[in-house]
């Protein structure tokens, strides 16, 4: 299970890029199994899953709500703190750096938001290349291999790596 067939790793490491500021994304279907990896131009950053939960139901031709990997990069895209744990590594690694003694004063003001920076660094600043699988256990595994630095190209993910 461990062997990460050629086509994922493509998608992944030289596939089309996708700016997080380009939303919505039509290429993403709307319920899907899938990994993503996100870069910040040439560094690898960052590789996760989504959709390990959906169920039949939710590719139902009828299902109105966007679940999966979809859902999960709108999620990183907007910014926010609250359980991401992306968007808190973002915060964390790249954008404490970046914090001037202006940010940290319009903030006790209630002028800026840590989600508000979060976000315009995100869209800004990274993008993302994904595949959709078919199963949640080829997810998952090939997500553990990838982030022990699996693909020797790329190495490992600086944020969760």
């Amino acid at each position: 299970m461990s062997e990460i067939p050629s086509q994922v790793i493509d998608d992944l490491v030289t596939g089309k890029l996708y700016s997080f500021s380009d939303w919505p994304n039509e290429d993403l279907p709307d319920v899907a199994i899938g990994m993503y990896t996100i870069w910040k131009g040439d560094l690898f950053a960052y590789v996760g899953i989504s959709g390990t939960s959906l169920k039949a139901e939710d590719f139902a031709m009828n299902a109105k709500k966007t679940r999966g990997l979809k859902q999960r990069l709108n999620a990183h895209r907007t910014g926010g703190l609250g359980g991401d744990k992306f968007c808190v590594y973002v915060f964390e690694r790249f954008l404490t750096k970046e914090l001037t003694m202006s940010d940290l004063e319009k903030m006790s003001n209630k002028e800026l938001t840590l989600g508000e920076l979060n976000r315009s660094f995100v869209q800004n600043n990274l993008s993302y290349r994904f595949t959709i699988l078919d199963s949640a256990e080829k997810a998952r595994a090939y997500e553990n291999v990838i982030k022990k630095g699996g693909i020797q190209s790329i190495g490992k993910p600086f944020l969760n790596g």
